[in-house]
């Protein structure tokens, strides 16, 4: 196998990976969802039901692939710092849907997801200097969780 179909295959492996990621997450969750959450007051502006998995989707796409575009650099100086904050932004993205929708800790979910915005950004900063197209594949995540930061703190002031 030549280096090309390698590297695109470990790009196929990234993105497999967070979209079966949301999935199972999604599935994991879906009761909750369709049942607690259904019952929540929310925004005025929140989005419909249809929206979050689409969204998602996407985001996860970018995500991976930025993900795949800087694991490269890992040895690189600065390169494990980047990829430290890539780690700990999959894993807090990963856990808020339990603390949410699973423990229906609204205070602590709020909180979390805002210092997930902050790790986020952190990883931003830190990757715009290691390769830009891959901080740029994060922005609009990070759009997406300040506004899901509302979302997240109205349900919580509202219920």
């Amino acid at each position: 196998m030549n280096h090309i179909s390698h590297r695109y295959g470990q790009l196929a492996l990234w993105i497999l990976v967070y979209v079966g990621a949301g999935w199972l997450i999604g599935a994991a969750t879906s009761d909750a969802v369709n049942s607690w959450y259904k019952g929540l007051e929310k925004a005025a502006i929140n989005p419909p039901p249809l929206a979050f998995p689409i969204v998602w989707c996407l985001l996860y796409v970018m995500i991976a692939v930025s993900g795949w575009r800087l694991w490269p650099l890992r040895g690189l100086p600065g390169g494990r710092l980047v990829m430290s904050l890539f780690v700990l932004q999959t894993l807090m993205n990963w856990a808020w849907s339990f603390i949410f929708f699973e423990a229906h800790l609204l205070g602590l979910a709020y909180g979390w997801i805002l210092a997930l915005v902050a790790v986020v950004a952190a990883l931003i900063l830190r990757a715009w200097r290691a390769d830009r197209s891959a901080a740029l594949l994060l922005i609009p995540y990070l759009l997406w969780l300040a506004f899901a930061s509302y979302l997240s703190g109205s349900v919580w002031v509202l219920n």
